[in-house]
C-alpha cells in the first residue's frame, strides 16, 4: 500500500514537473527545438522504390521537395493547386536545407545537427556531379545524372517526373476528361488535356547540362563545412572526399562566362529575355570603357551544345541566360570558399576570375539599387522570391563584414564587393522590405509575396490564402537580420550595428513574433516558390527583341516563319551589345507574333499556370535560421 502511494505521489510530482517546465518554457525556445526536430524527421532515412501509383522514388539523405502547378482562380483551380505534386529529388533543396542548420548552428547557436544528418544528406549530392567529363571536378546538376547507353552520355533528369510522365503517356484519360466535365469542372479537363499535349516538350526539357547555381551553393555548403570542421569533422571529410578538383569550377567559369563584347559567337549571346533587364547594365559598363564578364546559368556554350545536344545534354531553351539569383549564390561560392581556407585568396589575381567576380558583384548591387530594372520576372527568372535574393546576397556581405572586423580581407578586390552589397542591402533593400510590411495588431508584422493570393471564391469575390507568407517572413527576417548584424566570433553573438535603424529593428522582433506564433501552430500553409521553371506566363515566354535567330548549323530562319519561339537545335537570342535607341525602336515591333511586354504587374496579373518547386522543409528551416539569429542578436524585448 505504502509502495502504491509513493508511486502515485511520484507520478503526480513528474506530471506536475513537467507542466511547471512547460509553462515557464521560452517560446522562442521551443518554437528553435521544434523546427529543428521536424526538420530532421523530414530527411529521408532509407532509400524508397518508385511504386505507381502510391509511392515516389526517394533517396537517403534528401529532403523533399514537390513540383507544383500554380493553378490560380476560381475554386476549381485552388482545389487544383492544392491536390496536384508531384515529390522531387533536386540538389538544390537538400542544399540549402543543410547550409541552413549549419548556419543556425553557427551564427545563431541553435541546436547541433548531428554528424549522422549532415553526412548522409551531403552523401547524396554526390549523385549530382557531372559524369560527362573524363575527369573528377566539382561542376553540379539540379537533377541525378542517369546512364544512358544509347547516347554514351550521363542525362540529368528528375526521377518521378520523368516516371510520371511515362505513365501517363500509356494510359486513356478521355474518360476522366469526360467525367470532370459533367461534374462541371471544364477548366480543369481543359488544364489536363494541355498538360498531356505537351507531355513530349517536358520529357525534352529533363536534359540538363550542369549549372554555375547547383555548382556555388556547393562550393559554398562546402565553405561552411570547412568553418565548422572542428565541430564535425565526418561531414566535412565526407564532402572534401567528394570535391577534390574544386579548380574545375573556375576552369569551366573562365571558359562559359557571358561576355557580351567578345568577338567568341560561342559565349557573346544570351537569352533574349535576360537582354531586356541585363542591357541597362551593360550599357553602363560599355560607357565607363569596360570589358564585361557574368556568371551565367549554365555550363554549356554554343559550340558545347551543338557537341552534346543529340547525346541529350542541353540547356532547355537551347540559350544561355543571366539569373541575378544565380549571380548571388556565385559570388556568396567564391567568397565563402577563400575566406573559409578552400580557396586560396590568389585565385582573384587571376584577371578572368577577378573580372568576372567584380561584374557580377557590381550587377546584383545594380539590380538591388534598380528593383531589377522593374523587371523582377526576368532577372529572377528561375527564383520568384524577391525576399529569397535579398537574402541570398546579404550572406556574402555578412561574411565580407565579420573578417573585415578581424583585419584586412585577404585580397584587395573583396573590399570593393563588400561596398557594392553593403550600400544597396542597407539602402535599397531595407526599404524595399520595410514599406512591404503588413501590421497584424500591435506585437506582430508579415510579409506576403504572390502564392495563393490570386483567387475568387464561388462568389467571384477575391479571397487570398497567403500560403508563402510563413517563409516571406522568414526571409524578411533573415535578409535584414544578416544585413545589419555582424557575427562576433570572441562572443558567439550577433552585434547589431550601430546605426541600425529603429524601425529595423521593430520589423525583426515583431515578425519573429509572428512566426514563434504561427509556423507551426497555425492554418496557413509552410508553403514557398524557391524555384522555378523560366516560363511564369506571357511575360517570360519570349517575345522580345533579337538580333540572333539560326540554326545550330547556321542556316538562318527566315523572319516570314518567326511564328513561334522555341525551334529545336536553333540559336536565339541577342548578340553583342544594342544601342538603347535602336532597341527602343525594336520593342515597338511584333517578335513571333507580339508587341514586346514592357511591364511586369506580378504573378497573379495573368491566367498562366506554370510549374514551381516548393519544400516544406525548406520553409521550417529558414525560419529557423531566422529565429536562432533573433535570439542570438538579443531576442524580444527591444520592442516595448
Amino acid at each position: 500500500m505504502g509502495d502504491t502511494l509513493s508511486s502515485t505521489l511520484s507520478l503526480k510530482l513528474l506530471v506536475v514537473t513537467i507542466l511547471v517546465s512547460r509553462a515557464d518554457a521560452d517560446p522562442l525556445d521551443t518554437t528553435i527545438q521544434r523546427l529543428f526536430d521536424k526538420i530532421y524527421s523530414l530527411q529521408v532515412k532509407r532509400d524508397e522504390p518508385f511504386i505507381p501509383p502510391l509511392f515516389w522514388e526517394k533517396h537517403k539523405g534528401m529532403y523533399e521537395s514537390d513540383v507544383k502547378f500554380y493553378f490560380h482562380g476560381g475554386p476549381d483551380m485552388t482545389l487544383f493547386r492544392h491536390s496536384f505534386k508531384v515529390y522531387d529529388d533536386n540538389m538544390f533543396a537538400t542544399s540549402w536545407i543543410t547550409s541552413c542548420l549549419l548556419e543556425a548552428y553557427k551564427f545563431g547557436n541553435g541546436p547541433k545537427p548531428s554528424e549522422e544528418q549532415i553526412v548522409s544528406a551531403v552523401a547524396s549530392l554526390k549523385a549530382y556531379q557531372d559524369k560527362n567529363l573524363n575527369y573528377t571536378n566539382s561542376l553540379m546538376a539540379f537533377w541525378p545524372q542517369h546512364y544512358n547507353s544509347t547516347s554514351n552520355a550521363w542525362v540529368s533528369y528528375p526521377d518521378n517526373l520523368h516516371n510520371f510522365f511515362e505513365i501517363v503517356g500509356d494510359f486513356n484519360w478521355t474518360r476522366v476528361e469526360d467525367f470532370l466535365k459533367e461534374l462541371g469542372f471544364s477548366d480543369i479537363a481543359f488544364i489536363m488535356e494541355r498538360l498531356l499535349s505537351l507531355r513530349a516538350m517536358y520529357l525534352g526539357g529533363f536534359q540538363l547540362p550542369p549549372d554555375f547555381d547547383d555548382t556555388f551553393v556547393n562550393l559554398g555548403l562546402g565553405s561552411l563545412l570547412s568553418s565548422l570542421a572542428d565541430d564535425l569533422p565526418q561531414s566535412y571529410e565526407q564532402w572534401r572526399s567528394q570535391n577534390t578538383n574544386i579548380s574545375s569550377i573556375f576552369s569551366a567559369l573562365k571558359r562559359f562566362a557571358y561576355r557580351p563584347l567578345s568577338n567568341n559567337y560561342a559565349v557573346n549571346l544570351i537569352d533574349e529575355r535576360t537582354y531586356v533587364f541585363l542591357r541597362f547594365f551593360l550599357e553602363k559598363l560599355q560607357n565607363d570603357n569596360e570589358d564585361i564578364a557574368l556568371i551565367p546559368t549554365w555550363v554549356q556554350d554554343l559550340k558545347e551544345e551543338a557537341a552534346w545536344i543529340q547525346r541529350g545534354v542541353h540547356i532547355p531553351d537551347y540559350t544561355n541566360n543571366v539569373d541575378v539569383t544565380v549571380a548571388a549564390n556565385g559570388v556568396f561560392g567564391i567568397t565563402s570558399a577563400i575566406l573559409n581556407g578552400l580557396l586560396e585568396p590568389e585565385i582573384l589575381d587571376d584577371p578572368e576570375i577577378q573580372q568576372i567576380y567584380l561584374n557580377t558583384s557590381s550587377l546584383i548591387g545594380f539590380m538591388i539599387s534598380t528593383n531589377f530594372s522593374a523587371r523582377r520576372d526576368l532577372a529572377l527568372l528561375y527564383y520568384p522570391s524577391e525576399f529569397e535574393f535579398y537574402w541570398f546576397v546579404a550572406r556574402t556581405y555578412a561574411e565580407l563584414r565579420q573578417f573585415s572586423k578581424k583585419g584586412s580581407l585577404p585580397h584587395p578586390v573583396m573590399k570593393r564587393v563588400e561596398d557594392y552589397l553593403g550600400e544597396s542591402l542597407k539602402t535599397n533593400m531595407t526599404a524595399t522590405i520595410l514599406n512591404a510590411v503588413i501590421s497584424d495588431g500591435n506585437t506582430m508584422i508579415y510579409f506576403d509575396d504572390f502564392l495563393g493570393d490570386g483567387d475568387l471564391d464561388a462568389n467571384n469575390k477575391t479571397v487570398k490564402y497567403a500560403e508563402d507568407r510563413l517563409y516571406t517572413t522568414a526571409m524578411a527576417v533573415n535578409g535584414l537580420i544578416t544585413t545589419w548584424t555582424v557575427y562576433d566570433e570572441k562572443t558567439k553573438s550577433l552585434i547589431w550595428d550601430e546605426d541600425t535603424p529603429t524601425e529595423v529593428r521593430h520589423t525583426i522582433e515583431k515578425s519573429a513574433n509572428f512566426l514563434v506564433n504561427n509556423i507551426l501552430d497555425s492554418n496557413l500553409k509552410p508553403w514557398n516558390a524557391f524555384f522555378s521553371g523560366s516560363i511564369k506566363g506571357p511575360t517570360t515566354y519570349g517575345g522580345y527583341p533579337l538580333n540572333m535567330i539560326e540554326f545550330f548549323n547556321g542556316t538562318v530562319i527566315p523572319e516570314d516563319v518567326h511564328q513561334f519561339r522555341y525551334y529545336e537545335n536553333s540559336t536565339i537570342g541577342v548578340q553583342g551589345i544594342i544601342p538603347e535607341k535602336d532597341y527602343q525602336k525594336l520593342l515597338k515591333e511584333k517578335w513571333f507574333g507580339h508587341i514586346p511586354i514592357t511591364e511586369f504587374h506580378g504573378f497573379n496579373a495573368y491566367p498562366d499556370y506554370w510549374p514551381f518547386w516548393c519544400s516544406e522543409a525548406y520553409t521550417y528551416v529558414t525560419s529557423l535560421l531566422a529565429l536562432a539569429k533573433f535570439k542570438n542578436a538579443g531576442g524580444f524585448g527591444y520592442v516595448d
